[in-house]
């Protein structure tokens, strides 16, 4: 490898640490925001939507099956 294929593959991991550090501090200060702006209500509602749309918790109900 010459000097300006290794300046060149440093800065290219420099810029992708750079921009997931970025993608991640901008990502929590947005759902931060959007949690404290809708409540706790609100955001317990859509995780166990989500909780129920990834079936997580899919259980039977052997009570019902008795009836």
């Amino acid at each position: 490898m010459g000097d300006d294929e290794v300046r060149t593959f440093c800065r290219a991991g420099t810029l992708v640490g750079i921009g997931i550090s970025v993608g991640v501090v901008v990502g929590i200060a947005i759902g931060s925001v959007v949690a404290l702006r809708l409540g706790s209500e609100v955001v317990d509602g859509v995780r166990s939507l989500i909780e129920r749309v990834s079936g997580r918790h899919n259980q039977v109900h052997f009570e019902l099956l008795l009836q």
